[in-house]
């Protein structure tokens, strides 16, 4: 993997989290500070709902502490490290577009309990920047958040007709 991802948990009020990916062999000083991209960010009370998979991958995982803000470093070669920063990088960015706590706390159920296959296709469509919007929506309808709204069409209803037993010769009913 050519990317190094950062777990940055700041634990003072209000708690933040943002899982952030860095190039893990930097040619210029902005590769080495800016981060190539972010997987999500969330802040305030929502990040409650994830708190234990943050404690479990502090533990996990080195750290490096910052005044109030842990760095969870996730630069290992194993593909462990990998799917667990894919995986709390969606738990964040479906809890920084969760509206209410039956939102959050179902579409994190549904990412813990997900596969790491499920993790990955989620987290690669989530970071293609032509449907990564709608991917939030995707997840939220399959952990069962929402519902989908039927359109109606503009079709003519066809009125069936009882039948009566009989037909005419041109295959019409009598």
């Amino acid at each position: 993997m050519p990317f190094k991802y950062i777990i940055k948990w700041h634990r003072s009020q209000p708690e933040r989290i943002s899982v952030e990916a860095y190039h893990k062999y930097p040619q210029t000083e902005e590769e080495k500070r800016k981060p190539t991209f972010v997987i999500g960010r969330a802040e305030g009370s929502a990040v409650l709902a994830i708190r234990h998979m943050l404690e479990k991958a502090s533990q996990k995982f080195p750290t490096r502490k910052y005044r109030k803000t842990l760095h969870i470093i996730l630069n290992e070669s194993n593909e462990e490290a990998y799917e667990s920063a894919y995986r709390i990088g969606l738990a964040v960015a479906l809890l920084s577009k969760a509206k209410t706590p039956e939102q959050m706390q179902k579409s994190v159920r549904y990412i813990q309990n997900a596969m790491p296959e499920e993790i990955w296709f989620w987290t690669s469509k989530l970071l293609d920047e032509e449907i990564g919007e709608r991917v939030i929506e995707a997840l939220f309808i399959i952990s069962g958040c929402t519902m989908i709204s039927q359109k109606t069409s503009n079709k003519p209803k066809v009125k069936l007709m009882p039948l009566t037993g009989k037909q005419c010769k041109n295959g019409e009913d009598a």
